[in-house]
Order: structure tokens, then sequence, then C-alpha cells
């Protein structure tokens, strides 16, 4: 469903998060995220992921309830600290969504 680059990728994010909360990191992250949700997009509906708001409006339209739709849902319902641009730290809740969510959706997605 996912190319094995952009896995490997969200997996070191997942294992090392203390990196990926600030900076050049997290931009990279941000790249990878996309990549992932058109990835996805175009896995299931056929087309690029114009826009995140768009492609969460279409995976909650569907009825499909498999473990993989479900952690998909999650984590588009908390992705929105991953973009956030205001001065807050967001770090905290970088670390929660990779380590839960992100991490949670790959192994939906190995069947575990």
């Amino acid at each position: 469903m996912i190319s094995e680059s952009t896995r490997s990728r969200l997996r070191v994010a997942i294992d090392d998060p203390d990196s990926y909360c600030s900076g050049a990191k997290r931009k990279q992250l941000q790249v990878t995220y996309d990549k992932l949700l058109d990835e996805l997009s175009i896995k299931l509906f056929n087309e690029p992921c114009t826009n995140r708001m768009m492609f969460r409006q279409k995976i909650n339209s569907t009825s499909n309830n498999s473990p993989v739709f479900i952690s998909i849902k999650n984590m588009l319902r908390k992705q929105d600290s991953l973009f956030s641009k205001d001065y807050r730290d967001h770090s905290d809740e970088i670390k929660t969504f990779l380590t839960n969510d992100l991490d949670h959706f790959l192994k939906a997605l190995n069947g575990e």
C-alpha cells in the first residue's frame, strides 16, 4: 500500500521521535508524511492527494472499518500538530503522534 522507502523513513522517525520534533528533520517528516498520504490516496482512490483535508474527508466517508482504515482515520485526526505554525512548542504532541498514531498505522498495515 505504501513504498518501502516511505515506510523506512517513517520507521526511523518513530524510533527516534525526539529528533523529528523541530528543524530540518521535522520538515523531512512533513514531506514524508505528505508522500505517505499521496501513496495512500493513489492506492485507495486512484488519484493523488491534493490536500490533507480533502483526503481526510474521503477517508471518513468510506464505510470500511478494517484496522488499517481505523488507524488511518486516527492518524488523520491527530496530524495537525505536525504541521502547526504557531509559536507553541508541539514536541510532546509530535512525539505522541509518531509513537502512537503513526506507529499503529504501520503495525496495522503489517497485520500486527
